[in-house]
């Protein structure tokens, strides 16, 4: 009797564990009409002709800035390359860091002519840098931060 009591009881605290967690999960990336900038909230609430002249714009921003993107792909390959390097020569990374840091202060000025066009064409907040944490990209290059 007692082994089966203690097997109700720590049942029942189980399921109780089990399903009181539900209340703790978060809520998913989703955004639907609001939510942060650039992760879909306000899409929904621009009309076709926004969106499109969005879209245009969002168009040759990745165009004009594809090979720097693609560059600065290359040095962070090269810097990692260089740092897990037998024996790694501190100059050419020193070198390379910096190459890295002129080519992401480009894509910021960049980024940043990008957004001020669109906010002037579209409408302020629509190329908002994503949700914190979320990086925006791979490597974190594309944006971050709700505004």
């Amino acid at each position: 009797m007692r082994v089966k009591s203690l097997h109700i009881v720590f049942s029942a605290l189980a399921i109780l564990a089990l399903t009181s967690s539900l209340a703790l999960a978060r809520g998913g990336m989703g955004g639907g009409q609001g939510g942060c900038p650039g992760m879909g909230g306000g899409w929904g609430q621009l009309s076709p002709e926004k969106q499109a002249a969005f879209q245009k714009l969002h168009d040759a921003f990745a165009a004009k800035t594809a090979q720097l993107r693609a560059d600065l792909g290359v040095k962070m390959a090269e810097l990692n390359a260089l740092s897990v390097a037998a024996t790694p020569d501190q100059a050419k990374i020193d070198a390379v860091t910096k190459q890295i840091g002129d080519l992401q202060a480009k894509l910021l000025s960049e980024r940043t002519q990008f957004r001020i066009q669109v906010s002037k064409e579209v409408g302020p907040g629509v190329a908002g840098g994503g949700c914190p944490g979320m990086g925006g990209g791979m490597g974190g290059y594309h944006g971050g931060g709700c505004q």
